[in-house]
Formats: C-alpha cells, structure tokens, sequence
C-alpha cells in the first residue's frame, strides 16, 4: 500500500510502501480496511517507526490476531533535500507483535515475501 506523509522533524514529505501481514484469529479485515488503517496514520505530521508501530497496535486491537507484520519501505525528502543530499536512499523499518516476534521462521517468510513483491515493481 502506497502512503505519503509529512515528517515531524523537518516538515518535509515522505513516501513509501507499506507491507502488512497478519495470522487471523477469528476476525479477518479487506484490503481496503488495511489502505485506510496506513492511510489514517501517516497522514498527520509524524515519523515512519511512529506509523509502523500504530498500524501494528491497531491491527492487534481490532482484530486481536496471532500475529501481525508490519514493513514500511520509504523515502524521505529530507536526506535528499537537506544534509547529506542522498539522492536514492530508503529507510527499511520492520514491527513484529505476536507469533511474529517468537517465530524467526514466520518473520522471513513475511520478509521474502515483501522482498518478491518488491522486485515486481
């Protein structure tokens, strides 16, 4: 899922991909919903570890699964803009809650997946 959002420190935009996997329990959420649940939370001055950790405490809230993933996948404007001026870099951040934090397995699954969806884009 695409989001932009507006970084706290710098007030300069950022954008990326959000991957986001969860092990139901009994409650299951569409696609849509989990759009509008990053959408919701990166669309106020923030920082992407903030987003992360929201979209995967909400996740558990609602759905109270066995598991949640979350991966955000960014780019930020302010170290192409100011500073160093890295012009292509991305900041990688992962979230784990449940059988996601105990099971190494189920955590490289998760990120090989991201990994084969991101190499088709």
């Amino acid at each position: 899922m695409e989001f932009f959002a507006l970084c706290e420190h710098h007030a300069l935009p950022f954008h990326g991909h959000a991957y986001i996997g969860y092990i139901a329990h009994e409650n299951i959420i569409g696609i849509s919903k989990l759009t509008r649940l990053v959408r919701l939370f990166a669309r106020r001055f923030t920082v992407q570890e903030r987003i992360g950790v929201e979209i995967a405490d909400e996740l558990v809230r609602l759905l109270q699964p066995h598991g949640v993933a979350v991966h955000l996948n960014a780019t930020h404007l302010c170290t192409q803009m100011r500073g160093v001026r890295e012009g292509h870099s991305r900041t990688l951040t992962s979230f784990w809650r449940g059988n996601y934090e105990d099971d190494t397995q189920l955590r490289t699954e998760f990120l090989q997946a991201v990994q084969v969806n991101q190499n088709t884009h």
